[in-house]
């Protein structure tokens, strides 16, 4: 086996289903006050549709910082202040431990403080805001939705594509939010993208070669999170890609007979994508 690969060149795909959902999203903007933008922050620039903001152009938009607890908090820091410098208020969350969930109401407001005011200054009734949810497949929609109201009204899953339709749902008296599929764009021109978005389970595994990936990864962690490699005993940062590979399969108790590559492909892969090799953000700013 040799370490010389070919580069992967630009990703197209594009569901039906997607472009269905993009169309609804432009439909149902109008209507609503504003939207809340979810990336993760493992990868906030690699999880932006550039599609969406191009739609979102003109609309109020918070963005919120999915799974911060498994991306380095100095980048979420970072990215942060870099939306901010835009113009853009974000807010880093955590679905799962309820991590700043509680602040997007009062971030919603602070972000629509104009338009409340003017809608007060004209006599007119306060009423709940109106926000729809959109972002890219696997982001954490449903189990942001789930983590407000308390309750499972949103199917989760680990993979893309579990929201398959438009709904509306009453977080509470001040808040209805409309939740949307994932959208992806028709063409990942950038491949590092395709690949940060393969590596966090935004797009199915099979569009790219797990050892594309797994090459990457190892490449990405040798320079920036060497320390994560040391889940596998591996101690020293100058050891090859292939000999890594080996030592992920001992330390997991696996005799490699020089076919076992693949095995330990789906082993790193996975501990990554699971947050079992630390806080890492792929997309450094």
């Amino acid at each position: 086996m040799s370490e010389e690969r070919k580069a992967p060149s630009a990703i197209n795909w594009y569901p039906g289903h997607m472009n269905k959902a993009k169309n609804e999203i432009i439909e149902k903007l109008k209507i609503v006050d504003i939207a809340l933008v979810l990336l993760d922050a493992r990868i906030p620039y690699s999880s932006q549709n550039p599609m969406l903001f191009d739609i979102l152009k003109n609309k109020p938009k918070l963005i919120l910082l999915t799974k911060c607890t498994m991306a380095d908090s100095s980048m979420t820091d970072k990215w942060i202040n870099h939306f901010n410098g835009l113009g853009i208020t974000a807010l880093a969350i955590d679905s799962i431990t309820g991590m700043n969930v509680k602040k997007i109401e009062s971030s919603c407001k602070i972000v629509l403080k104009e338009k409340i005011e003017k809608d007060l200054s004209r006599g007119l009734k306060p009423r709940a805001i109106r926000a729809m949810i959109v972002g890219i497949p696997n982001v954490g929609k449903s189990t942001l939705i789930n983590k407000l109201v308390n309750k499972k009204v949103a199917q989760v899953g680990n993979k893309p594509g579990v929201t398959k339709a438009q709904q509306w749902i009453r977080i509470n008296q001040n808040i209805d939010l409309l939740d949307t599929p994932g959208v992806l764009w028709p063409k990942f021109d950038d491949v590092l993208v395709g690949i940060n978005l393969a590596l966090t389970g935004a797009i199915k595994d099979e569009i790219l070669k797990k050892e594309d990936l797994a090459f990457h990864l190892i490449d990405f962690l040798k320079e920036n999170y060497f320390l994560s490699l040391n889940r596998y005993d591996i101690i020293e940062s100058n050891w090859d890609n292939l000999k890594i590979l080996d030592q992920i399969l001992s330390y997991n108790g696996i005799k490699n007979t020089g076919y076992e590559y693949d095995r330990a492909y789906d082993i790193l892969l996975n501990d990554f994508k699971n947050g079992r090799l630390g806080k890492v953000t792929l997309d450094r700013i």
